[in-house]
């Protein structure tokens, strides 16, 4: 009898610590933690003014009790920009936001900002984005070469027997090993592991892979010039955006020797208002005579297909809520197919949408996702505040 309850007991105990476990795993956080290794763009003193009417109603109450309970929702900062102003602007920081000075980590959000820096690259450097990648020794003898730029912006490399979600459950393992992982490494040396492979067909399907972004941005990194590059990104964000804070892309190396190499990735940190200043001049470029706004509507008019492994779904975020995708934005939203809404999702529950032709703006900070997307994103892109 005496070993019968010690058996129960010994069993309940496992069983309690691996349920334990399996809820931590899903309510892991996110921490907003920059560390200064970055290609960056200063703050502007002239930065883009924001004007304000704020409004309180159902929603804003609703908000204000997903921020209160944040260590539950996830949900640290919301705006919402509607008609030309900031009609919801409401936070609740979290001890390494504020450690980090307000700096929000963009997680895949900043595979969207990779796409407008390529853009605005293609517009001042004259890069084609018909032509074959065959030009960056780092990418030779693998898939990547046979891609232009567009195919590699619009998930279609050909790339999904080896990494990506159409396989496999994550975009950033080779094969989904976790020891390959490649937002660590520069794309020279994750380029190892595809040596020998081939595109197996011109039209390859969408495949959400982070090895495609990187393989983008660095391929325009190379086309530019290191020195020039960080000035293109002053000349994006501190002049033409107007940020009023530095902004920053994480890149995995220090040494400006290993640039041609590939080193910098899509992650990306900015302070919420200046997130909304780079959509809201993103929309901006959508609607102007301008060769980026000639960009902007390229993207969107070569648009692909998603069928990805995830059914379209009202409740996870833009990433499944969508059919279509562009350029690396999230595009075509289930129950609003006949707008023109550019998405950016990112892991945690990052989520910045922008109506390109209502001007409006929704953008979310987080460190864990667990708030209802439903009810504060895809609700008030669909009906406004």
């Amino acid at each position: 009898m005496k070993k019968l309850l010690i058996t129960i007991i010994t069993i309940n105990v496992l069983l309690w610590l691996g349920l334990n476990n399996i809820a931590n795993a899903d309510h892991k956080q996110q921490e907003h933690n920059f560390k200064g290794i970055s290609f960056s763009a200063p703050g502007s003193n002239d930065y883009q003014k924001l004007e304000t009417e704020l409004v309180e109603n159902k929603l804003t109450t609703y908000v204000d009790k997903q921020l209160e309970n944040n260590d539950k929702t996830g949900l640290i900062s919301y705006i919402v920009f509607e008609d030309g102003k900031i009609k919801v602007n409401k936070n609740n920081w979290t001890n390494d936001v504020k450690e980090n000075k307000g700096l929000f980590q963009s997680n895949s959000m900043g595979k969207s900002l990779i796409s407008y820096v390529t853009g605005h690259a293609v517009c001042k450097y004259g890069i084609d984005l018909n032509k074959q990648l065959n030009d960056w020794v780092v990418i030779n003898n693998t898939l990547y070469v046979d891609n232009n730029l567009m195919q590699v912006l619009n998930m279609t490399s050909g790339d999904e027997d080896y990494i990506g979600e159409k396989k496999f459950r994550n975009d950033g393992f080779f094969k989904d090993n976790k020891t390959k992982q490649i937002n660590r490494r520069t794309v020279a040396e994750s380029m190892l592991w595809f040596k020998g492979t081939k595109k197996k067909e011109e039209n390859s399907p969408y495949n959400y892979s982070a090895m495609s972004t990187h393989v983008a941005i660095n391929y325009v990194i190379h086309k530019v010039g290191y020195d020039n590059y960080e000035k293109l990104l002053k000349e994006i964000f501190t002049d033409h955006v107007g940020v009023k804070d530095d902004v920053h892309f994480v890149k995995v190396s220090w040494s400006k020797q290993d640039v041609d190499k590939g080193v910098s990735r899509y992650s990306f940190y900015a302070k919420s208002e200046d997130y909304l200043r780079i959509a809201n001049t993103i929309i901006k470029d959508f609607n102007s005579d301008t060769c980026i706004g000639d960009y902007l509507r390229t993207i969107y008019d070569n648009r692909v297909t998603k069928n990805s492994r995830f059914k379209r779904d009202y409740n996870k975020g833009s990433h499944q809520a969508t059919y279509e995708y562009g350029g690396q934005f999230h595009m075509t939203f289930k129950g609003m197919k006949d707008s023109i809404i550019f998405a950016m999702d990112g892991a945690g529950g990052q989520q910045i949408v922008m109506n390109m032709e209502t001007g409006q703006v929704i953008v979310v900070n987080t460190d864990d996702q667990h708030y209802n997307w439903k009810k504060i994103v895809y609700n008030v892109m669909k009906k406004g505040i």
